[in-house]
């Protein structure tokens, strides 16, 4: 049960409601309306101590009305986060919205700081991370993550590939200090410890929260209803749900000592799983979606409590320990009616005529690549046929799970797989086999992994190279046995026969394995020598770093000497970087025009109050038709900038994701391409970024 439940009577938008202690000791709930106005409700607040609509102090906005206060923004609010930044005990107030960042002191009613920001503020955190001596605040944007001091100052800037919609610190490496762990819209998440990746996953679709949990483990949650747990890199679960996630957070419902996850959902469910399984150990219902989750001790009684906040306002409390569910009526009644119900079938299919017939049946399962598709081949056992297939792989289908039901049950089935990334995909099979016209079928389950490269076939030398494969490509000194680089490529690859290396003759020691693409039809070529010089001839850059990672991660390479070569990317890049040079020129001027017609505008205005005082009729006439003149054309000129606005954005997505792509084969360090390329943008020194694509000769660095 409940301790506490309130309602503020207020619409809240959901993922935007934290807490905070802005006087020091008091927990408080902060959330933002649709409307783009602050809610601060203060349970404790005495309002005869301090008189905050107080006419004799017109600079502070933040007006209360009993224990509610609002704080008027004037425009959508993006993201909402508390912290402390400095030495002072109470915790401020950060507003995030799509052009600046404000940091307000809700006990003091006054404005910390206020910093533009041209990439927005999607999301916000104040946290300790490692590379940095203080606490700092961490702001999500378009394609970029910024940091700010407790002024308000940049004092760390990184390029992202996509729009960063969830940030999170905890400690990946287990060196005692926190690194940073981004989401992205492009289903990335990332940790990164100052200006290198120390790891990355992609997910199925756009990340929408993390949290951090104990023991090297953080939680996630995707735009498609999932929500699962990874530990050290590595996951340790997921579940699928048809609804939304609004928020995730931690605390501890059964007084265990060891917190939860809780997961709110947008049909208004509140869960509670163990983060080590995912196992459902408490839930409620709320009767609208749920907007957030918080932890705050909110009856001031020394012990926090878990605090869940709706789209309409409801508020309510749980402590630990007491969020315990009472079982419904008749529900343990029912669980023992579908347990009897379940033990009845089985006696029922144990003891059918046809279930010997089963006994010893086995059913194959092989992968291969056929028709421009990896494909999963199935056969029954003799006198079996396949009823039925049910394939589930994570990012390979729309909803992940294929169902195959054949008009007419056969002794052999394909089903062709289109993995979108060259990423290893566990896939999970249930077949159901049985002969022709039974009621009585028997459920064969198995686990296959298709390889990172499976969507690219085995093919012959081509007669005529492409001019394309002769003037692209990464050229890597690996110095490794070529049997294990024989060895890595029969793992990566779909082969009918296991790639073996030639030991004597002209090409002892050398490999050759020419592939084509299933998604576009593109011949790529790798080949190797004794020495174990790599040569990958391909126009895909994506490709080509793709395949150095994995190369590098199985062999344990730490440093590795490579030259690459991408002349079509290369010039793309460069075109961007111009567009964006002009873009900020013409950002800058369309800036400078609109200030000079809100000048023009406010001296009319003042003008027409003037002429409606001396009641000058033709006066009043003539300002009025200026005004609206200006008006049209500030409304043009808005327009202007907005599709300015929106070409620069696509145009920095598209060098961002350029720049994802070199920093993949790896500068100097691990980010050298990447961070020299991005300072430059920031910094509008276009030459150096010019110079950094140009050379393309890196000294790659895989960790």
């Amino acid at each position: 049960m409940a301790e506490f439940s309130l309602n503020i009577q207020k619409h809240v938008k959901a993922g935007l409601v934290v807490s905070g202690k802005f006087d020091g000791s008091h927990a408080c709930l902060a959330a933002a309306t649709p409307g783009g106005t602050i809610l601060v409700h203060s349970p404790h607040r005495q309002p005869q101590n301090v008189n905050f609509t107080d006419d004799k102090q017109p600079n502070k906005r933040l007006s209360w009305s009993g224990e509610l206060a609002e704080l008027q923004i004037g425009t959508e609010v993006k993201s909402l986060c508390t912290g402390r930044l400095g030495e002072d005990e109470r915790e401020i107030l950060l507003v995030g919205t799509i052009t600046h960042v404000l940091a307000y002191h809700v006990e003091d009613n006054a404005d910390v700081f206020y910093k533009e920001m041209s990439d927005g503020a999607n999301c916000m955190i104040v946290a300790k991370v490692g590379w940095l001596p203080h606490q700092v605040v961490v702001v999500g944007g378009n394609c970029s993550v910024t940091v700010l001091d407790a002024r308000g100052t940049e004092i760390f800037w990184m390029v992202m590939g996509g729009i960063v919609t969830s940030l999170a610190v905890y400690d990946f490496d287990g060196d005692g200090e926190n690194e940073l762990l981004t989401g992205t819209t492009d289903y990335e998440i990332r940790v990164q410890k100052e200006d290198v990746m120390l790891w990355e996953t992609k997910e199925t679709a756009a990340i929408v929260a993390l949290t951090d949990l104990p023991n090297r483990q953080f939680a996630y949650a995707v735009d498609n209803g999932t929500i699962g747990v990874y530990e050290a890199g590595q996951r340790l679960w997921r579940v699928k749900s048809k609804h939304k996630v609004a928020s995730i957070g931690t605390f501890d419902v059964n007084g265990d000592g060891v917190p939860e996850l809780i997961t709110g959902w947008s049909t208004g469910k509140v869960d509670a799983r163990t983060y080590n399984t995912g196992e459902v150990i408490f839930k409620i219902q709320l009767s609208s979606g749920v907007a957030g989750i918080v932890e705050a001790d909110y009856r001031r009684t020394g012990k926090p409590d878990l605090v869940v906040a709706s789209v309409n306002g409801e508020v309510r409390g749980y402590s630990a320990g007491s969020a315990t569910q009472a079982p419904e009526p008749g529900e343990i009644v029912r669980e023992l009616l579908a347990k009897k119900q379940a033990l009845q079938m089985e006696l029922r299919q144990r003891s059918a005529a046809g279930s010997s017939l089963y006994h010893g049946s086995r059913l194959a399962i092989s992968l291969l690549t056929k028709r421009g598709a990896a494909r999963v081949a199935l056969a029954a056992g003799p006198g079996l046929l396949v009823h039925c297939a049910i394939v589930f792989a994570e990012g390979v289908f729309e909803g992940e799970t294929l169902v195959t039901h054949p008009t007419h049950p056969q002794g052999e089935l394909e089903i062709a797989l289109y993995p979108a990334k060259n990423d290893p995909v566990d896939i999970h099979v249930k077949v159901y086999v049985g002969p022709y016209g039974a009621d009585l079928m028997q459920v064969f389950e198995v686990t296959r992994q298709l390889p990172r490269f499976c969507m690219y076939e085995l093919v012959p030398r081509p007669q005529q190279i492409p001019e394309g494969l002769l003037s692209n490509g990464v050229v890597a000194d690996v110095a490794e046995r070529p049997q294990r680089i024989a060895i890595w490529l029969n793992q990566s690859l779909i082969l009918g026969e296991e790639l073996e290396v030639a030991e004597s003759g002209p090409k002892a020691g050398c490999i050759e394995v020419w592939l084509r693409g299933m998604r576009d039809d593109k011949v790529h070529c790798f080949k190797s020598n004794a020495s174990g010089k790599v040569t990958i001839q391909t126009d895909d850059p994506t490709l080509a770093g793709d395949v150095i990672q994995s190369l590098a991660m199985y062999l344990g390479v730490r440093e590795l000497n490579s030259e690459a070569t991408f002349p079509a990317e290369e010039s793309r890049m460069l075109d961007a970087l111009e567009r964006v040079k002009g873009l900020r020129e013409v950002d800058a001027r369309l800036q400078a025009e609109a200030a000079g017609g809100a000048a023009l505008l406010k001296s009319i205005v003042i003008r027409l109050e003037d002429a409606r005082i001396l009641e000058n009729v033709d006066d009043m006439r003539r300002r009025l038709t200026q005004l609206k003149n200006i008006n049209g054309d500030l409304i043009r000129e808005h327009e202007i900038r907005l599709n300015s606005h929106r070409e620069l954005a696509a145009s920095l997505k598209e060098l961002n994701v350029g720049v994802q792509r070199a920093a993949r084969l790896r500068g100097r360090s691990q980010g050298f391409v990447f961070q020299v390329t991005a300072y430059a943008i920031c910094l509008r020194i276009y030459e150096i970024a010019a110079r950094t694509f140009h050379r393309m000769r890196y000294f790659l660095c895989i960790s």
